[in-house]
């Protein structure tokens, strides 16, 4: 998962009070670094599947995604809040990987992002890692070596 994600795309211990502020702080966190065309629509397929269903998986974790050709460049950004962040009915979040994939290389690419980063999650010493690293390239590594 080489260069899927970077320093610039990851924010530590942020006070976000709302999914929508999450989702479009993360978006602008892509954005940022050139991979979106056009971040209104990124943001709009992103809200438009979180509509569908919500994207919250447990253990505190949500992987909202947006296939779109407002996406450049295949990218993962993450958020650690410091307080949950209601994202559906039934669950809160704290730990947030945003998934953006261009629309020709959506189904293959973005589904093995995803698995991976469920397979990851499942384990207990991973999502340690997510509580408490230290800086963005720390879980650069991490990711990268998946």
């Amino acid at each position: 998962m080489n260069n899927l994600i970077t320093d610039k795309m990851i924010m530590l211990d942020q006070s976000l009070k709302t999914k929508d502020e999450v989702i479009r702080t993360l978006a602008q966190k892509i954005n940022n670094v050139g991979r979106l065309n056009d971040i209104c629509k990124y943001i709009e397929a992103v809200k438009k599947r979180e509509a569908d269903f919500p994207t919250s998986m447990g253990f505190c974790v949500a992987i909202p995604h947006g296939k779109s050709d407002a996406v450049k460049t295949s990218s993962l950004a993450f958020l650690r809040l410091n307080e949950m962040v209601k994202w559906s009915e039934e669950e809160n979040v704290k730990y947030i990987f945003m998934i953006a994939v261009p629309s020709e290389n959506s189904d293959d690419e973005h589904l093995k992002i995803l698995a991976a980063l469920s397979r990851h999650l499942m384990h207990e010493d991973f999502r340690k890692k997510l509580m408490t690293i230290q800086n963005a390239h720390e879980l650069v590594d991490i990711i990268e070596n998946m």
